[in-house]
């Protein structure tokens, strides 16, 4: 196996994003996410103490934020909703929230 640099691993990944074929999510703790653009919006559950995401669709909350865009008369381009908290498995711990350091 050759070497790769990261320097070369991220402009690969960017050039996927830009082709439309990975989506990458900044969920607020200094890292992107990448993910397999399926074409199928979604948004996203992120655990504050394990880290674990869990992806959702939900048909209320599209039509509420396309019916705000509308009555604000705004063209949308991208959207993305992230929820924050802690997961069942880290309340059943009683596991202590992360501070999320939004950027």
């Amino acid at each position: 196996m050759r070497n790769l640099s990261l320097g070369t691993l991220y402009r690969a990944l960017g050039l996927l994003v830009d082709a439309k074929l990975l989506s990458s999510m900044a969920f607020g703790d200094g890292r992107l996410v990448y993910e397999l653009n399926d074409g199928k919006r979604h948004d996203h559950l992120v655990c504050t103490a394990c880290g674990c995401i869990h992806e959702f669709f939900d048909a209320q909350i599209e039509a509420r934020q396309k019916a705000v865009a509308d009555d604000l008369e705004f063209d949308v381009s991208e959207r993305q909703l992230v929820v924050f908290g802690l997961c069942a498995e880290c309340r059943k711990a009683e596991v202590r929230v992360k501070t999320v350091v939004r950027q």
